[in-house]
Formats: C-alpha cells, structure tokens, sequence
C-alpha cells in the first residue's frame, strides 16, 4: 500500500453547535497527537435545552467530560446510523468534549465498536483509564488548561497502531474520492478481500465500507450547506456524486429522516 497524504474530513454535530448555551471550540492543528484529533469543544446545558438536540451520523467517537464538582461524569458517544436524540444530560452542568477522527488510533476499546453504535457509555466500562489526569481535567475551569490536560491523556495512550492501518488507510481512500469509491476499488487498493476490509471497519469504526463512504458524502454536503447558506442543491449533489438532485435529498433523508431545507429550519433559531 501507498501513503496517502492527510485529506480534509470534518465531523459535524451541528445541533450541539447551535443548540447548546455558552458553545466554544476549537480546531487542532494536526500533530503527531493531535492527527486523532477533530475537535474540542464546551458547552453548558439548561433546564429548558438539555433534551433539545440530536446527533447526526459522523463516524466519529466524542469524549465527554461533565465537569460538575458534585456530579462529574466521563463518557463515550459513539455515531449512530440514524439521527436519534440525547435525552440524558445533567442540567445546568458544564461540558467539555473531545471528537476524534473516525480513523483514531489512540483509544482502544474492549468491544467491537459496531457493538457501541448510537450509545452514550461511562468510560470506565470500556477502556482502562488513568484517574488522576481525567480528575484533573474535570475539575480544572478554564477551556484551555483542559485542552492542554488532556494532551497529556492521549500521551499516556499512544501504542502500537499498526491493526490500525489498513482501516485508516482505506479511510483516506474514502475521503479522497470523496465517499464516491466502492469496496471493490477498496478492495484491490488495498490488497485485502471485501470480506476482510468489512470485519475490519465495522470492528474499528462500527460501519461498513459502504456506510462509511455514503456518511462521507452526507458530512460533505451538510459541510457545503453551511459554508454556502443560500445553498443550491444541484451544485451539491454534483460536487458530491449524486444522480440528481432527488438521488441527494433522498441521501440526506436516510441519516437525519430531514430533507436538508427541513433540517435547516430546525437548526434556524440557532443562528
């Protein structure tokens, strides 16, 4: 297998953006550690907002820090294959969340993760975790010191990545071709059967092959629709290799059960 240069990917949650109180984030530059790493971001939750929001399918693993010196909680999510909604947040709590790139190497899990599709789980029932910086990071106050602390988190998890790389690199192939690849062309790239490539991708990231690439399309034009606002559907569907501009509704529908100008208007009150 060939390297592949680093491709531009970015996992949104658009509804935790807009909808939660006090929302901040911030966009690594990529390192040598912080390659893993999509986003850091926080927020707080009210009364009247904490059931307000959904997530959407990214392929990506959050981690979530509730830092609530009476209650503090760590928690995974995971992506789920539809939108579904988040009823069990901690009112009034602040939270400080960490999204790792769908290729990530750096936390490895006791369980398959098409097992942990779609959940919300207490970190400590699926990996070893090192206590005394996670207790750090929930009781420091400042958005930056956590960053800066759970650097030192990943440091202590880096191992040995190598089952990691077939999966990361037909990743790369996806986000190259733009989610417009099948596992055949996977398959020959790569060197390995389709059989293989599926065990391999729903263990690591919980999708196959082909639901990957078609979330990829889908977070690429969600990607469009807000940089672009006054969005024509046309030009994204072609940018992002839909039949038309029906085959494209009826691929966004499929993750969010939305049309796009429905989904929007969801979102509308955020802005």
């Amino acid at each position: 297998m060939t390297s592949l240069k680093a491709l531009t990917f970015f996992p949104s949650q658009p509804e935790v953006q807009y909808k939660m109180e006090d929302y901040i984030e911030y966009k690594p530059l990529r390192s040598s550690i912080n390659k893993n790493i999509a986003l850091y971001y926080q927020f707080k939750t009210q009364k009247e907002s904490i059931n307000s929001f959904s997530l959407i399918p990214d392929g990506s693993i959050d981690l979530l820090f509730c830092c609530d010196p009476k209650k503090p909680s760590i928690f995974l999510w995971t992506s789920p294959l539809q939108r579904s909604e988040q009823l069990d947040f901690q009112e009034e709590c602040e939270y400080f969340g960490v999204r790792l790139f769908p290729e990530q190497g750096i936390i490895k899990l006791k369980y398959s993760m098409r097992e942990l599709l779609g959940k919300k789980i207490p970190l400590v029932d699926i990996m070893p975790v090192d206590p005394i910086i996670l207790e750090k990071i929930l009781f420091k106050k400042s958005f930056d010191e956590r960053i800066e602390l759970f650097g030192k988190f990943v440091n202590s998890l880096i191992s040995d990545m190598s089952c990691q790389s077939i999966v990361e690199y037909a990743i790369k192939k996806i986000y190259k071709n733009k989610g417009n690849i099948n596992i055949n062309q996977l398959s020959m790239d790569t060197g390995y059967s389709d059989r293989y490539l599926r065990k391999k991708f729903e263990e690591s990231i919980g999708f196959s092959p082909k639901q990957f690439s078609e979330m990829v399309r889908f977070q690429n034009s969600l990607a469009m629709i807000f940089k672009e606002r006054s969005y024509n559907s046309l030009d994204i569907a072609y940018e992002n290799g839909y039949h038309d501009q029906a085959h494209f509704i009826k691929g966004f529908k499929k993750f969010v059960d939305l049309t796009p100008t429905q989904f929007i208007e969801n979102l509308s009150h955020g802005w």
